[in-house]
């Protein structure tokens, strides 16, 4: 008696190596940047913006962080503002504070603890630029809104505020305006772009501001359900 055995078809692969790891190099980073977009979409709610608001903040960022305005020529070299990293912020800070989600006063002391620490731990880097690690802004920016509102739900809409500004203002601004710092960076030879909150596609202010509302959503949150700060708002 014969016994049949299956058969097993074995179809060519329609890729070629090749192809594969070139469909991997771009479907990789097109999925980092797409959960960043949900990610980021939901933090600007978190701060007060409509959907279609977020969305728009969070794609112009994005998009907007490779595109420099040029601001002041120093020599051969440029002082420019990135629009990712600078205006957009900075139009997300003062729209917060328009609408009165945030108190400006606050919202100003906010933006100066961030810039004072920010100022401590920058480090200008000829040919590099200014680097500080990158946990010290969110970090701050966090504390100085749970502690300008109390752990209230203002908190996240100030660590946004002062974590992008205050990082703008004590990491970029302050060291930009420093003349033996400003040589330093561009004395490299060459034209250089020194760029305001410029830092490419995933760009450090934007990074900022996305952990410090994080952080300080979630510190809130805890402070909150273990009562004591806000009692008005504890029965979330």
């Amino acid at each position: 008696m014969e016994t049949e055995l299956p058969t097993i078809a074995i179809l060519p692969v329609p890729f070629s190596p090749d192809q594969i790891l070139i469909a991997f190099a771009v479907l990789i980073p097109a999925l980092v940047i797409f959960n960043l977009l949900l990610i980021s979409e939901g933090i600007f709610e978190s701060i007060g913006l409509r959907f279609y608001q977020a969305v728009l903040v969070t794609a112009g960022a994005l998009l907007g962080s490779l595109i420099d305005i040029p601001l002041l020529p120093v020599g051969e070299d440029v002082i420019a503002v990135n629009v990712g990293g600078a205006v957009i912020p900075l139009f997300v800070t003062l729209e917060m504070v328009g609408r009165g989600r945030v108190s400006w006063l606050k919202s100003l002391a906010a933006v100066v603890m961030v810039s004072l620490v920010a100022y401590a731990f920058a480090t200008p880097v000829p040919g590099l630029g200014i680097t500080m690690p990158f946990y010290i802004a969110p970090l701050a920016g966090a504390v100085a809104g749970l502690l300008l509102a109390r752990g209230c739900r203002t908190a996240p809409g100030l660590a946004y505020a002062g974590g992008t500004m205050g990082t703008l203002l004590g990491a970029d601004i302050l060291n930009l305006a420093n003349p033996e710092v400003l040589s330093a960076l561009v004395g490299g030879g060459g034209s250089t772009v020194l760029s305001i909150g410029g830092a490419g596609i995933f760009d450090g202010i934007f990074v900022t501001g996305v952990l410090s509302v994080l952080l300080a959503v979630y510190a809130g949150r805890r402070l909150r359900e273990k009562g004591g700060v806000c009692p008005q708002e504890g029965g979330e």
